[in-house]
């Protein structure tokens, strides 16, 4: 199954052969490693804590995605892994007016390579490079340096930003992912004083300003994880300017706005033995004066719970979403996802969504609003 996709992606994604080296490299590892490593079990238990990534899937957050890989030493200080992934989805619209649909289709591929340095046992270095294929470019995700001494944890250089969790299930993110926010410079302190406690605060610069700035303001964000048992957790987080995240909520004002909007987040997560559940939400906490009304106060939220099939490496996945006054985005959304572990390093995942539009958030290049939304999507990841 991985040679299949490898061969699709090469042949029916790349025409870049930057990528074609790099994902000949991934290739190599990955061979590399499968004849290495014992043969997988056929049976996958479901069982798994609530700080634990599910034993289906390879990465169920964003920053377990940033961290996917095999981590090979090549020297005694350095780590190097890396996470290949090819993606489709098909989109089909149905307009209000009349009967007329509208539809989309998009395919990409990606390579990720993460490299970790720690000259000593209190200093360590990280910098992720992903390569995309839809930004054709290779580009740097995180490039941090970091201080451990006991509880305490300071990082310094770009960075996300520790304001929601974002947890999926799902090829396709989440409509709260409007939310994360990422700095090219910013400043983290991590304080965890107990195992089952993690606090994280952050000092950052935004590309958003006030409209009598020329660059972009300083600002914070706040965030804490708690474990208060193996099965459950939960978490809270704060962002005093929510037009810094990576939605751009601003970008047709140049990222300008006449008064600071924060956000807030918050999730719920519970494991159990075959089943893991997740609540999360991202709200603004005021209205933007820059946006039109119906889409002034950006709220989503999402739930999905996972169910792992007895005796198979198989997880079945359901979503529930919904958002509010958030350009594009459907007002309800569900669907279903099936995820196979096709290997010990590589999983499939193949979903259906379906949402329902709500007003005139969503429209066509005529300004003609959408009704409904089906997507069918799947994405193939491999680590090595």
């Amino acid at each position: 199954m991985r040679s299949i996709m490898f061969d699709i992606i090469l042949s029916r994604y790349l025409n870049n052969r930057k990528i074609h080296a790099y994902l000949a490299i991934a290739c190599t590892h990955i061979v590399q490693a499968a004849i290495a490593a014992p043969a997988m079990s056929e049976e996958i238990s479901g069982q798994h804590t609530a700080r634990e990534s599910n034993p289906v899937r390879l990465y169920r957050t964003r920053e377990e995605q940033r961290e996917a890989g095999l981590k090979r030493q090549i020297t005694p200080w350095l780590t190097v892994s890396g996470l290949v992934e090819g993606e489709a989805l098909f989109e089909e619209f149905d307009i209000q007016a009349g009967n007329a649909t509208d539809s989309s289709r998009s395919e990409s591929a990606g390579v990720q390579f993460g490299f970790v340095a720690t000259p000593s046992e209190w200093v360590n270095a990280e910098v992720i490079f992903e390569f995309d294929t839809e930004d054709n470019q290779v580009a740097i995700d995180e490039a941090f340096i970091s201080l451990e001494i006991d509880e305490w944890e300071l990082s310094l250089g770009k960075q996300y930003t520790p304001f929601g969790v974002y947890f999926s299930s799902f090829a396709s993110n989440a409509i709260l992912e409007f939310g994360e926010t990422q700095s090219d410079q910013a400043i983290s302190l991590a304080y965890e004083p107990i195992e089952d406690t993690e606090i994280v605060f952050s000092l950052y610069r935004g590309l958003a300003r006030n409209q009598e700035q020329n660059a972009g303001e300083w600002n914070w964000a706040i965030g804490g994880e708690f474990w208060p048992h193996q099965d459950w957790s939960f978490g809270l987080s704060y962002q005093s300017d929510l037009a810094d995240s990576d939605g751009r909520l601003l970008d047709d004002y140049n990222g300008r706005y006449g008064k600071q909007v924060a956000g807030i987040s918050a999730y719920l997560l519970w494991v159990g033995h075959m089943l893991e559940v997740s609540v999360e939400t991202v709200a603004a906490t005021s209205s933007f004066k820059e946006l039109d009304a119906d889409r002034n106060k950006p709220l989503a939220w999402n739930t999905e719970v996972a169910y792992f099939l007895p005796g198979s490496n198989v997880e079945i996945a359901f979503r529930f979403e919904g958002s509010q006054e958030i350009e594009d985005a459907p007002r309800y959304q569900y669907g279903a996802a099936v995820t196979w572990r096709t290997g010990k390093f590589a999983a499939l995942t193949i979903e259906y969504l379906h949402g329902e539009f709500e007003g005139a958030l969503a429209t066509t290049e005529n300004d003609d609003p959408y009704n409904h939304v089906n997507r069918v999507g799947a994405i193939m990841s491999m680590e090595f």
